[in-house]
């Protein structure tokens, strides 16, 4: 349609008998209304083309969440966990020395006292 289009303007702009029926706003009408009908459909191709990369971005974007966000929520999840249970553990081998200490004073007390006995 658009190589028809360029066809009729190069018949148009070649015929000098045509040419004189036709009036100047006529001539012009009819160009503005093949340039536009040529813009638009280059347009509509290049918005397809835009639609199919945004599409693809899309998808690519939707792999890279899968194979590398989503197992870095993993991971992160996994390395809270670990400190949580790190810091259980801290608090416990706290626990257990300040046990320790107070079964060690115990022991000398125990001592002392059996001394004095």
């Amino acid at each position: 349609a658009v190589n028809e289009d360029a066809i009729k303007l190069n018949e148009t702009l070649r015929t000098q008998d045509e040419t004189l029926e036709k009036s100047l706003p006529e001539l012009q009408s009819e160009a503005d209304r093949m340039i536009t009908e040529l813009r638009s459909r280059a347009l509509n191709v290049q918005e397809k083309i835009a639609q199919d990369e945004l599409k693809n971005a899309e998808d690519l974007l939707d792999k890279v969440k899968k194979l590398f966000g989503e197992p870095s929520e993993k991971n992160e999840d996994l390395k809270n966990e670990v400190w949580e249970k790190l810091a259980n553990y801290h608090a416990k081998v706290d626990d257990a020395r300040d046990l320790l200490r107070e079964a060690t004073s115990k022991i000398r007390e125990a001592d002392h006292l059996s001394a004095v006995n």
